[in-house]
């Protein structure tokens, strides 16, 4: 089963429009300007940059010069845990406050080596061990920044606010892509992180410029959405599933945020020009796959068959 895919970026491929991820992503840029919102979070990309995405990242790409081009090695989250070995917490909670990778070296010499060999598996033929590859080059990566982080720590405090703020607003997220369904409200999420309505309001709002209830409100609808268009599921068992009180209730929160009831929006996502969420549109949004010569171009699969197992979804 082939869990990565090699993809080129460009501004004639991006819809504009907000995905939830699950999988995980490097992307690797060589000119131009582009800007991303990553969890309601705003990054920008110039020239030779890279910006790391992980599963379960809501993104939106708000701007993209005709000039912009870039290279993304997308991996399953199964891959992920496998390269990232037993330093996953460390690494993670690094990039996730700094999705530049801020560090020239690593971009200069490592991140350069690494796209380079991921083009030259992805394009020619006869290698079928490409995932493992891509796994193991992916593991000297996290290696080498977590040994790099080790002998080059950075001074505490920066211009994104302090290290606590930032601890908690991704202590937020990653709250919100684990409870999702059970909270639907700040204080929940407040309360589970031990400080007030207030002080998370502040922490959001100064982080990303919308306030926690909005980002919450969005995620769901992203969740719902998917739900409505892949799911088996009855009304009935979704709003139980999101605990809602009943389904009146799941209605009336999917019309206010959509404009529409769920069963107007499941019959439209069932037109024939609407694209459905599955194998054929696993890629949308990230770009051109890399083929092998004389193959059709490689492409994500799903890892698996569980509901929780998101694809990259459209909202």
């Amino acid at each position: 089963m082939q869990e990565t895919q090699l993809t080129t970026i460009s501004s004639a491929v991006i819809d504009g429009e907000s995905h939830t991820l699950d999988r995980g992503a490097i992307i690797y840029s060589h000119r131009g300007i582009a800007s991303v919102r990553i969890n309601f979070d705003h990054w920008d990309m110039q020239g030779e940059s890279v910006l790391i995405m992980f599963p379960g990242d809501v993104i939106k790409w708000e701007m993209m010069d005709d000039d912009f081009s870039a290279d993304a090695i997308i991996y399953s989250s199964d891959i992920l845990r496998t390269a990232s070995l037993n330093i996953e917490h460390t690494v993670y909670d690094t990039l996730r406050a700094d999705r530049r990778c801020g560090y020239p070296e690593l971009i200069a010499h490592v991140v350069d080596s690494m796209f380079r060999i991921f083009r030259f598996y992805f394009t020619v033929e006869h290698y079928t061990l490409t995932d493992r590859i891509v796994t193991l080059q992916l593991q000297a990566f996290f290696l080498g920044f977590y040994d790099y982080l080790l002998a080059n720590p950075r001074e505490p405090g920066n211009d994104r606010g302090t290290q606590r703020k930032v601890e908690l607003f991704n202590r937020f997220m990653q709250l919100l892509e684990d409870e999702y369904r059970l909270g639907h409200e700040v204080n929940y999420y407040a309360q589970r992180m031990n400080i007030s309505r207030k002080y998370l309001g502040l922490i959001v709002s100064d982080r990303t410029g919308v306030s926690p209830k909005r980002i919450i409100d969005e995620y769901i609808m992203l969740r719902l959405k998917l739900a409505q268009r892949t799911s088996k599921r009855s009304l009935k068992q979704i709003a139980d599933d999101y605990n809602f009180s009943d389904q009146s209730a799941l209605t009336r929160y999917f019309r206010h945020h959509a404009g529409l009831s769920p069963q107007q929006y499941a019959a439209r996502s069932r037109e024939p020009q609407a694209t459905q969420p599955g194998r054929e549109s696993m890629t949308r949004g990230w770009g051109n796959p890399h083929g092998r010569r004389g193959e059709r171009p490689r492409r994500l699969v799903s890892i698996g068959t569980r509901a929780r197992d998101l694809r990259y979804v459209r909202s």
